[in-house]
């Protein structure tokens, strides 16, 4: 399964590579708009989200849109070893490992309670909520330990028949691409 995986990861990150900026763009602006419209991202207390990085799906517009509406946001802090967590988002970053900003170490920690929604991402997914993150496990082992509403962001053209999936994966109630919102029933 491991070797599976590492070369779905090289396809569909070639695949990302060659995707054309206007399609990018015209994407995440429909990615954003169901984002909005989803009605566990207008009903959540906290968005538990993450800061797009290269061709990602665009999250800095979501992100920019809760601050606006003065609604808390987290971002994830990786630690070493693999795990991580979330801390308040005030507009204030620091480098992360990998060179990911993340908030810096004095804000405070959240943790995500019944009725939050934490967006997570992914490199891929399939319609059942499968998803094919980076391969650092970080968000499998934290959604193995806290409970809330997940989506993931994918891509309509990054949406696959089916990703593969070990016992430890976890899959996402929501899938939310430009074009539509899929419920998974989880």
């Amino acid at each position: 399964m491991k070797e599976q995986k590492a070369a779905l990861r090289r396809e569909i990150r070639a695949r990302i590579a060659a995707l054309p900026e206007e399609y990018l763009r015209e994407s995440d602006a429909g990615i954003f708009e169901n984002v909005l419209s989803l009605p566990e991202f207008c009903r959540a207390g906290a968005v538990f989200a993450y800061l797009s990085v290269e061709r990602e799906c665009d999250t800095r517009r979501i992100i920019d849109a809760l601050m606006e509406s003065e609604r808390a946001v987290a971002l994830p802090r990786s630690r070493p070893g693999g795990s991580m967590d979330f801390a308040l988002y005030d507009g204030r970053l620091a480098e992360g490992l990998y060179g990911i900003p993340q908030p810096p170490e004095d804000a405070p920690e959240l943790r995500p309670g019944e009725g939050d929604l934490i967006l997570v991402p992914a490199l891929c997914c399939d319609a059942a909520g499968v998803r094919l993150g980076h391969g650092g496990g970080y968000y499998d082992r934290y959604l193995a330990e806290h409970r809330a509403v997940t989506a993931c962001l994918c891509r309509e053209r990054l949406l696959l028949e089916k990703v593969p999936r070990d016992w430890n994966d976890f899959a996402v109630a929501c899938v939310i691409t430009e074009r539509r919102i899929i419920k998974t029933g989880l």
